[in-house]
């Protein structure tokens, strides 16, 4: 039994490292205290991507930030809607801002194609904050 977990785990492993590469984005983002950053994901092969969701990495798990679809277009949800925009909206290729970044937006944020049949293929990056506290 054992040995089917580890098989099983090194698997998983492999997977999601070869959709994750599928992915190119920033491994971190540096910004200056008040100043954007901007965070973008791109797909490297083209697939049936239904809706790309980013979402900010917290203690306690994730929080969507903002969606992109054809049906309704760019969405922010209302707590990031006071500092983050739309950059670039496609479902192959899509990236955000983040207006006057404060040590709150410090974080690792989360950019997911939620494709068919694929599921959630993923990119990940870091914004770390410079600056007086």
């Amino acid at each position: 039994m054992a040995h089917v977990n580890s098989y099983l785990s090194i698997l998983l492993l492999f997977f999601t490292e070869g959709l994750s590469q599928l992915v190119r984005t920033q491994q971190f983002v540096t910004a200056t205290l008040g100043e954007d950053a901007q965070f973008s994901c791109r797909l490297m092969k083209p697939k049936d991507v239904l809706q790309v969701t980013w979402q900010k990495v917290t203690p306690g798990g994730t929080e969507n930030v903002a969606t992109y679809n054809n049906r309704f277009g760019p969405v922010v949800n209302p707590p990031f809607q006071r500092n983050v925009e739309f950059e670039d909206e496609g479902l192959q290729n899509c990236s955000i801002v983040i207006r006057g970044v404060s040590r709150g937006d410090e974080s690792c944020y989360k950019c997911l194609f939620n494709a068919y049949p694929e599921g959630a293929i993923s990119g990940r990056t870091c914004l770390q904050i410079n600056g007086k506290i």
